[in-house]
């Protein structure tokens, strides 16, 4: 979101206005304050800009941090790179923020500044820049960043395609099912109508629901764009993400696979931002914004008041919940050896080998038993159509 800054100097009684962008007013002042306000400053006013919402569209950052990192490597500088990207830029996502970026290089920011002031950079990512500038090692620093991004993508992959097979199921199911009910149950109810026994009481009911969806059909026609309309502006709001992540913390089983991959991400960003030159401490408080949940972020919170108070970081970590027995051993590992690069990204890795084993093994189990489930509904209506006729043959035959 797009927000304005009235920002007051009592040194010079000057006020000044500045465009920022930001996930909530807090945000706002805050990113004022880094991008250089003045120290004495005070921030007057924070207000939501109209039509901040063009400025939403979805960037690609890894493709533009693999460009960046391209253009480093050859020899150009920030500014020549971000000249270049912006030259050649084909969407306006793209142009919007390398000229938001170039602008803010222009006014004497750093380049993390510059990306904190939009939110579309991952708060990771802008850590591992900040990091980078005090040793001046950019290029490593996005190679840094493109693997664990590497590493998130194969899991979200993971995940969607272990939804994929359920949902094609689950979608072919009511579309037969659908069609039994509205085409094939109608004209069955035809033959039925005059027989001259009766049929069961499943039977009749069937029939009975048939007419039912045939009599509205317009109103069963819509519920799928209503369900579909309804489920695209839950996800776009956060509102489904937070129900499902209010559904996984109730079943205790699923709460502690996903666990997992949460864990993996802490991890590896600890990775990514200790490999950049931060303390353990500093690079823990900057994983507070992963956006893990409010348990996992009050956990990261009390893992750093312990780090301050001079508490070792296995100690730390289990008194906040996160590590488990192996995880504790391996802190120990590191910090009897100083090497915690190589323990924090094994870490990262067993977790993330934790959770893509759970989601294997649950797509074994639910991609069978969906299949059965279907099997049995569709089976079932079918039996049902033709009882009738089964009746009338054991009839004749009698």
């Amino acid at each position: 979101m797009n927000f304005t800054v009235r920002t007051l100097d009592p040194a010079t009684l000057q006020v000044c206005e500045r465009q920022i962008d930001a996930r909530s007013e807090r945000d706002a002042a805050h990113h004022a304050v880094e991008q250089g306000v003045p120290g004495s400053a005070v921030v007057l006013s924070v207000r939501r800009t109209p039509g901040a919402g063009a400025r939403s569209e979805r960037l690609d950052v890894a493709w533009w941090c693999r460009e960046l990192r391209t253009l480093l490597f050859a020899g150009m500088t920030v500014v020549e790179a971000l000249d270049t990207m912006q030259m050649k830029a084909t969407g306006a996502a793209r142009a919007d923020v390398q000229a938001g970026v170039l602008r803010q290089l222009r006014q004497g920011h750093t380049l993390s500044g510059a990306m904190a002031a939009d939110p579309r950079f991952a708060p990771e990512l802008v850590a591992s820049v900040r990091a980078s500038e005090r040793t001046s090692a950019l290029i490593e620093a996005l190679d840094d960043y493109l693997r664990y991004h590497e590493v998130l993508e194969r899991l979200r992959k993971q995940v969607a395609s272990a939804a994929l097979y359920p949902a094609m199921v689950v979608t072919l199911g009511a579309v037969i099912t659908v069609f039994l009910l509205l085409f094939v149950m109608p004209r069955f109810a035809l033959l039925y109508r005059d027989m001259p026994t009766g049929h069961g009481t499943a039977t009749t009911v069937l029939l009975a629901l048939s007419k039912l969806a045939s009599d509205h059909l317009w109103v069963l026609a819509s519920l799928p764009a209503a369900s579909a309309v309804g489920l695209a502006w839950a996800w776009r709001s956060g509102r489904l993400r937070r129900a499902a992540s209010a559904l996984v913390d109730v079943v205790r089983p699923l709460r502690e696979r996903l666990d997992h991959l949460k864990l993996a991400r802490l991890y590896h960003c600890l990775s990514l931002m200790f490999k950049g030159g931060y303390t353990l401490s500093e690079a823990l408080s900057q994983c507070a914004t992963l956006q893990l949940g409010p348990r996992y972020t009050g956990a990261i919170e009390a893992a750093c008041r312990r780090l301050e108070r001079g508490e070792s970081v296995s100690a730390a970590m289990r008194a906040a919940g996160l590590a488990d027995v192996v995880d504790l051993r391996l802190l120990e590992v590191g910090e009897r050896s100083g090497n915690f690069e190589r323990v924090l990204q094994t870490l990262a890795e067993r977790h993330a080998d934790n959770f893509t084993t759970f989601i294997a093994r649950l797509t074994r189990v639910v991609e069978p038993a969906l299949m059965l489930v279907v099997a049995l509904i569709v089976g079932a209506i079918v039996v049902l159509m033709y009882m009738p006729v089964f009746d009338i043959a054991s009839s004749v035959r009698g």
